[in-house]
């Protein structure tokens, strides 16, 4: 049996010995089931990535945290890499994955002239970009929109093909790092989403031109199901990454059980595409277990999951 625990799981029983005494009985159990020879447990680059956010607040416990989760795993790793297409399953040292990570995460703190720049100075072609001035009326129309503000502030300031270029890259690290731009985002989308729902045009044109039946419910669910843009996978994607991860992101914007913060939402998303590939998922994290739950359900995957007071319901050890 394969067991996938959520980083907040991981934490408790590293603190077990300072639990109360109620706490500490819940996880008493847990820790005989995932003691059993017939277990494995697996770690992933998501849990990598929440500690990584911790580690950037305070480095000092970061190294008890890995410690842990290196001997209940015994750095057994799952991990989805670019370009192939299906997960591994492999030993990788726990502390060397981390470094990794550290490595890389100051890439993203360059800005996109940086980025693009490769050495060349002002010979780079991306500097062509700043003499293309876009179609004015597009200008104008953003500048009335109070999100396209937020979001394309460089391009309104100063018209150019670069400065949108530069507006969209920051953009993607704003929804990251900016909670209350990530905040904003959604409700922009959500209010958006509520047109769409109650534009008649849009419903009776999709009912008139794909000859829907009329007593199909069109919600924006199924709406989008159905005619959201058609992206290419890759013959070394691999396509239930993008499954699990679109279907949870569709979950946590219907609006229950949300989260505010993009890469917190992200990493469950991670989290719970790996536990896709698992018999079980613990967590004790509400949002994740119910956005979980709701994604294996819409996608018949059969991973159980459950709290950590809740593994009375394995039944096939």
């Amino acid at each position: 049996m394969i067991i996938y625990l959520d980083l907040n799981i991981f934490d408790r029983i590293e603190k077990i010995d300072l639990l109360d005494e109620n706490e500490k009985n819940e996880y008493l159990p847990l820790l005989d089931l995932i003691s059993n020879d017939n277990v494995d447990l697996p770690y992933s680059n998501a849990h990598l990535n929440d500690l990584l956010r911790g580690w950037k607040k305070n480095p000092n416990y970061i190294d008890g945290h890995l410690k842990n989760i290196q001997k209940i795993t015994k750095d057994l790793c799952i991990c989805q890499y670019w370009g192939e297409k299906k997960v591994w399953w492999h030993k990788r040292d726990i502390f060397e994955f981390f470094n990794s990570k550290k490595d890389e995460a100051g890439i993203y703190d360059e800005t996109l002239d940086e980025m693009l720049d490769f050495g060349l100075g002002d010979k780079s072609p991306i500097h062509l970009t700043k003499k293309l001035p876009l179609p004015i009326e597009w200008v104008s129309q953003i500048k009335k929109d109070k999100f396209a503000q937020l979001m394309f502030p460089t391009t309104i300031e100063e018209n150019s093909l670069f400065n949108l270029f530069a507006d969209l890259y920051n953009f993607q690290i704003k929804l990251k790092s900016d909670y209350s731009f990530y905040k904003a985002f959604k409700a922009q989308l959500s209010k958006n989403i509520s047109t769409l729902k109650g534009n008649k045009d849009v419903v009776n044109y999709i009912r008139n031109n794909d000859q829907i039946p009329n007593n199909l419910k069109l919600d924006f669910s199924s709406i989008a199901d159905a005619y959201k843009p058609k992206f290419e996978i890759k013959e070394n994607d691999n396509e239930s990454y993008y499954k699990v991860i679109e279907t949870f992101y569709k979950f946590d914007l219907q609006g229950y059980k949300t989260d505010s913060n993009f890469n917190n939402m992200f990493d469950d998303a991670l989290h719970t595409f790996y536990a896709s590939h698992c018999d079980v998922f613990i967590t004790n994290d509400d949002r994740c277990k119910y956005k979980a739950e709701q994604t294996f359900s819409k996608l018949d995957i059969k991973t159980l999951v459950i709290k950590s007071n809740e593994i009375d319901k394995i039944t096939n050890l």
